[in-house]
Formats: structure tokens, C-alpha cells, sequence
């Protein structure tokens, strides 16, 4: 995940007393503090049981009571750029002691993760119960035509109402011979389309041929923390939700999950957000650091290779600085290998003359379909959030545009990471 911090890594150590202070609160608590609020990973308060300082005095617990002046430790472990943002701070919190930094290496990293998820809340409360669903015997182009233009990409093969199969996109690209993924299908020009679709019924393929079985489910009643905790570890998008009986009711997505829990951050009473709750914890825990980059200037061949490196289908563009400019999907890249798109020399004139206005969606196209480099396919709707910001603002921002990946950068504007759906998901879920 995005979150994995193994690797080289700095560790720092700060030795001082327990009585040590600043303000009202002890040095070492007050260490602590401040790398919470900064997002850092993880540090740990070691108490000694005896040890001496400079000045040469033993201290040491004794069998009724402790000692006050006994030496404390706080361990911290993380990224050297953070370690290197956050120390000075560090030093000026520590009136007397000893601070120490050494290079060392990560082998595990699996931190807790966030739980968000209102455990009131179950399947039924969020799914979707308008269900396009099939029988074994559907024809598959009935099948994708009955997903096209849709905003989900499953349709539930039932046997009786009962759940027996799921015909997702991947089965129809795999199994299905569609080629392409659909949303790429659905942009297609109309006579492309129904030549498209004409070849589907020549297969003369059924949707058993192709379905997943048998199908994951869950039930009408199963908490949210355990549909999102399924759905994660499965790596699935949606689940088909049946009734005690086994029948089809409903079908929930990640999507559908990610908005119960902007619900819930709405919701939040203001005095469990200053508690700093789990509800408010930083992107930058549950972002991904292995996502495909490019620069303005990257070839075609290489945006290419770029986009279909992962699962995302898309790769962020940055400049010099390594702030985000735009964003490449494989929308843009089916344009450009599609030669019906690239305008002839007589569209090339009559867009130029004065009486012939063309929409923003066409003037795309055609650059999409002459593009030679990053800059000429990106698109700069691009959703961005600080790595600071709560994860219940990057949900907001994800759903309001219906965005699928948003880019994380620093305080300074740099790009630092992404997360997607599954990503927010998994940081959602409870361990």
C-alpha cells in the first residue's frame, strides 16, 4: 500500500528526564505531541528503570515508589525528508538532554488502519436496489449494453433471484472478448459502437460463459466495517447483497462506502475532531508513494507505458518542480490510437474559418487524436490535497468531482503521493 515505509529510514532518539518540562507538560510528552500533529509516523516513550546523566547521578526505581528524576527515551522512526522537516522543532522542545540520530532500515510497515466506518450502519443502509441483473442464458451483448453509460460495472447473474454469477468488466475484457475496458467502449462513435456491439452477438456468447462463480456476497444486515473489510482484502469493487434467504436485494461498491463515511465525518461532533479521532487522520497514512508520473514533455511511448504500469489506468503529469500540472487516463490514450478521431484535411479548414464553432469536447478529441507528448493528452482537472489534510476532506473532494484518484502533495505544493477508492478504502477499514 501506499503507506509502506520500508526502506532506508532515519531513527532519532531523545533521552531526558521525567521532570523535565515545558509549560505544564512534560518534555517528553510534549516531543510526542508535536509529531502527532505533524503526521509523523509513529514514536514510542521508553521509561528507564535506572541510568545517569552528564552530571554523573544514579538514579534508579525503587520497589514502592519511582524515582522523578528518571531518564525517558522517546524513539521516533520515519523518512529522512520528515525527520529533517521536524527536528528543529524537536530540539527547541527539550530544555536538558541528549538527542541522537542514526540512519537505519525498515523491513515491516503495517500500521493500524483508520477506523471510520459507522458499525450502525449496514449494507441495506447504503446500497443501490435499482439492480440491472442477468440469467445465465443473457446474451453478453445484452449484458454491456445494459452497462453502458452506467455508473457501475457488474451486472448479478440470478438463478431464481438467487445470486449465482457476476459478469464484471474484467470477465467481459478477459473471457468476453470486448478488448477494451467499458468506459472506454461507451466513447465510441455510434457507428463504431453498433459495429462493436454487432460482433458481440456473432460470438454468440451467454453471460455463464463469462460470469465469476460463484459470486461473493454479503448480507442486508452486515455492518459496514465488515462489507468494507471483505470488499478490501478481496480487492473487490462491489458486492451483490442478498436477503436471508439468498435473494438479490441490492448491490453495494466502494464508492457507496466512501460516501457512508463522508456522512459520518459531517456528522462528527466537534469535540471528537479535536480529540483528533481517527475520523481526522492525515492522507498522508494512506496514500500510495508507487504511482505512475510523467512530465509534460514525456513521449507518447512512454505515457503509454506509464498508464498501463498499474491498475490506476492513468498516470499524474508534473513539471520541474514536481507539482501537479495534469492528468493522463486511458480515455485520453483510446483517442489518440483511434484513427476514425483524427480530423482530414477538410475538417482541418473548415475549423478554421470564422463560421465554424467547435465545442470544448471536440477541440479535445482532435488534440488527443494528433497528441505527441504528456502535455498534449493530459486533461488539468485534477483533484489535489495537502498530505496533512484529514482523510474525510479527500473523500469530499473525491465525490464531489467524481474523481477517481486525487493527488497529494506537501505544504510547498510538491507532489508527494496519490490515493484512489481503494486507497481510502482500505484506510477505512477497521483491523
Amino acid at each position: 500500500m501506499g503507506n509502506d515505509l520500508v526502506g532506508k529510514a532515519k531513527r532519532v532518539r531523545v533521552y531526558t528526564n521525567e521532570d523535565d518540562r515545558v509549560g505544564r507538560s512534560p518534555a517528553a510528552h510534549a516531543v510526542l505531541e508535536y509529531l502527532r500533529r505533524e503526521s509523523a509516523q509513529g514514536a514510542t516513550l521508553l521509561r528507564a528503570s535506572s541510568g545517569f546523566g552528564a552530571g554523573g547521578e544514579l538514579h534508579s526505581a525503587g520497589l514502592v515508589d519511582v524515582a522523578p528524576h528518571l531518564p525517558v527515551i522517546v524513539e521516533w522512526i520515519d523518512r529522512p525528508e520528515v525527520v529533517e522537516r521536524l527536528l528543529p522543532r524537536v530540539k527547541e522542545l527539550v530544555p536538558h538532554g541528549l538527542i541522537t540520530v542514526d540512519d537505519t532500515e525498515i523491513v515491516l510497515h503495517a500500521p493500524h488502519p483508520v477506523r471510520d466506518l459507522p458499525a450502525t450502519m449496514t449494507a441495506a443502509d447504503v446500497m443501490s436496489r435499482d439492480v440491472v441483473s442477468a440469467t445465465s442464458d443473457t446474451p453478453i451483448r445484452e449484458v454491456v449494453e445494459a452497462l453502458l453509460g452506467k455508473p457501475y460495472r457488474a451486472v448479478p447473474v440470478v438463478d431464481d433471484g438467487v445470486p449465482v454469477g457476476i459478469v464484471t468488466g474484467s470477465d467481459l475484457v478477459r473471457k468476453g472478448g470486448l478488448g477494451v475496458r467499458l468506459d472506454l467502449v461507451a466513447i465510441l462513435e455510434r457507428p463504431e459502437l453498433q459495429a462493436f456491439l454487432e460482433r458481440l452477438s456473432r460470438s454468440n456468447l451467454v453471460a455463464s460463459d463469462v460470469m465469476t462463480r460463484p459470486p461473493v456476497t454479503v448480507e442486508a444486515g452486515t455492518p459496514l466495517p465488515d462489507v468494507a473489510a471483505r470488499m478490501a482484502r478481496l480487492r473487490l469493487k462491489r458486492l451483490p447483497v442478498v436477503s436471508d434467504h439468498g435473494k438479490l436485494v441490492g448491490i453495494v461498491a466502494r464508492v457507496d462506502l466512501l460516501r457512508a463515511a463522508a456522512r459520518g465525518f459531517a456528522a462528527a461532533a466537534p469535540h471528537e475532531r479535536a480529540l483528533g479521532l481517527a475520523r481526522d487522520t492525515p492522507l498522508g497514512r494512506v496514500m500510495r508513494r508507487d504511482f505512475p508520473l510523467v512530465r509534460p514533455e514525456t513521449p507518447l511511448a512512454e505515457v503509454f507505458q506509464a498508464v498501463v504500469a498499474t491498475r490506476l489506468n492513468r498516470a499524474l503529469v508534473v513539471d520541474a518542480e514536481h507539482r501537479v500540472v495534469g492528468l493522463v487516463t486511458d480515455a485520453e490514450l483510446l483517442e489518440r490510437i483511434t484513427p476514425a478521431l483524427r480530423p482530414g484535411a477538410l475538417r482541418s479548414l473548415m475549423s478554421r474559418l470564422p463560421f465554424a464553432h467547435r465545442g470544448p469536447e471536440e477541440e479535445a478529441v482532435e488534440r488527443h487524436a494528433r497528441a505527441r507528448t504528456a502535455a498534449d493528452l493530459m486533461s488539468s482537472d485534477v483533484a489535489i490535497a495537502r498530505e496533512d489534510a484529514p482523510v474525510a476532506e479527500a473523500i469530499g473532494l473525491m465525490l464531489a468531482g467524481n474523481q477517481k484518484v486525487l493527488a497529494v502533495t506537501d505544504a510547498s505544493g510538491r507532489l508527494v503521493g496519490m490515493v484512489d477508492r481503494s486507497d481510502l478504502l482500505h484506510g477505512l477499514i477497521p483491523g
